[in-house]
């Protein structure tokens, strides 16, 4: 027994080999467990951030001009009384809107941060929030003397026109937006608006000269094409905000249509006078015009645009509409936070007023007709008078066949001679008569001869209509000329 006890406790050997595996055994499975736990981790927190991104992608981004995403602090985008307010731009210059010369004290308007469900796409064509064109970059042709050489203007018609539509805004000119017509009501200015047209010089030298004997149209540096009408209204926004702030009211429309401007001076202006943040037009309201997906569709708006919607927020169709004026600078800045959308009646009338607080809606319904046959049959009426505002007009003729039958109604129902101001102009739109002398009562000629400050822009018009290709916006600027049907309607 004793030797036995001493021979355990002097034993001195090898550790078993039984004892030498299952030390082994056990200590691999535990780092088994921990590297299985580990890329589990690994792939939960990697499919979170995948998710994460697709879903800032989806919500923040549209497809439109290639603009890099900067951000702009909220509390600068106010209108106040102190004069000259500065924003930062997208290329990171700065712009100085000089907001002094209104005589209005504007309550300052805050910014809503509605977003809508546009996309940027993974596809390299698309790799950057995409912003429009015209929020800073320079006039091509601009007269900052058409509103501030008046000192009371009541009404400012803003028409977006096709580059090539010479005759169309001949006879607005000589017609609806004459101020010679209407000048014992108040003081009406017009302005077109319009991009440039591609390797076409002819055209552009026509448009210049047009600029030089009227001194109504705003260019900016884009191709006037179907999709690019957000560009031009964006650039409308920002012309009256630098220029023709002190206007009661400003009218949009499109370069088909009459507006009975006689009516307008009467009626609306007065009613609408003393009323801000307001929106006057056909309005659409939300969750009832589709969003059309059908690629052969002229109106085709893609997947990733809009995605995960069936139909569009608010907005107004932009045949003809009017805007209170204090709202139009923040329209303008808001466009600085809206990724770009093709369709110019959702971004200009819907997205945009989204962004500023309590923009009402008002409706249009049953104060217009966009059917010729129908507006001409309301005027000549003889049992009643018409209530249209709007009417449509696709040509020239139309337009003088639509004022001639609005000047014969107020002649016969209130009694009123539209051309009793002595007016020079005649309705014929193939006479070749200018604008230039309105009346012997108009005291404040609309258009006017700047011969003196066009040169400059006529310089840079060309040699951008000599270096067009390299500045298109993108692959839809290509598109054909459009009639200026806003759409959808």
């Amino acid at each position: 027994m004793v030797s036995d006890t001493k021979s355990r406790s002097t034993y001195i050997g090898h550790v078993p080999v039984t004892d030498n595996i299952l030390s082994r055994f056990v200590s691999a499975a535990t780092s088994q467990w921990i590297l299985r736990n580990a890329l589990v981790i690994t792939v939960i927190v990697g499919i979170s951030c995948i998710v994460m991104s697709v879903y800032y992608t989806a919500t923040l981004n549209h497809s439109g001009s290639i603009r890099p995403r900067r951000l702009v602090d909220l509390q600068r985008l106010t209108l106040s009384q102190s004069g000259p307010k500065t924003i930062v731009s997208n290329n990171g210059k700065t712009v100085i809107i000089d907001t002094s010369i209104t005589k209005r004290n504007y309550q300052p308007l805050k910014y809503r941060l509605t977003t809508f469900a546009g996309a940027k796409i993974s596809r390299s064509r698309r790799t950057k929030t995409q912003y429009p064109l015209t929020l800073d970059t320079p006039y091509l042709l601009s007269n900052q003397k058409l509103c501030k050489s008046v000192s009371n203007i009541s009404v400012l018609t803003i028409v977006h026109t096709a580059a090539d539509h010479f005759e169309k805004r001949e006879v607005i000119r000589r017609t609806w937006t004459n101020n010679s017509y209407f000048h014992h009501l108040g003081s009406v200015r017009i302005l077109f608006l319009l991009g440039t047209v591609l390797h076409n010089n002819a055209t552009q030298n026509k448009i210049v000269d047009e600029f030089k004997t009227y001194g109504d149209l705003v260019q900016g540096d884009f191709i006037d094409s179907y999709r690019n009408l957000t560009h031009k209204g964006v650039m409308g926004y920002r012309w009256i905000s630098e220029n023709c702030m002190h206007a009661k009211m400003i009218v949009k429309t499109d370069d088909d249509v009459v507006v009975d401007t006689y009516k307008l001076l009467k009626q609306y202006l007065p009613n609408l006078s003393g009323r801000t943040r307001y929106i006057l037009c056909n309005h659409i309201a939300p969750g009832t015009m589709p969003i059309i997906r059908e690629h052969k569709s002229k109106w085709y708006v893609d997947s990733d645009l809009f995605r995960g919607y069936n139909f569009y927020p608010r907005y107004c169709s932009g045949f003809g509409l009017i805007i209170s004026t204090d709202i139009i600078p923040f329209l303008y800045r808001a466009a600085y936070l809206t990724p770009f959308f093709w369709v110019d009646d959702v971004y200009l009338y819907g997205m945009l007023p989204s962004k500023v607080n309590d923009v009402a809606y008002i409706s249009l319904a049953g104060n217009f007709s966009l059917n010729f046959m129908a507006g001409l049959a309301c005027f000549e009426n003889n049992t009643r008078q018409c209530p249209f505002l709007i009417s449509g007009a696709r040509t020239p003729g139309e337009v003088v066949k639509v004022w001639s039958a609005m000047g014969k109604a107020y002649k016969r129902t209130l009694h009123i001679n539209l051309n009793e101001s002595n007016s020079l102009v005649k309705t014929d739109y193939n006479t070749k008569n200018s604008v230039i002398g309105q009346g012997k009562n108009d005291s404040d000629n609309n258009h006017m001869t700047i011969k003196s400050t066009v040169s400059i822009h006529e310089e840079q018009a060309n040699a951008v209509i000599s270096k067009r290709p390299h500045m298109l916006a993108n692959t839809t600027q290509k598109t054909k000329v459009r009639t200026n049907n806003s759409a959808p309607v």
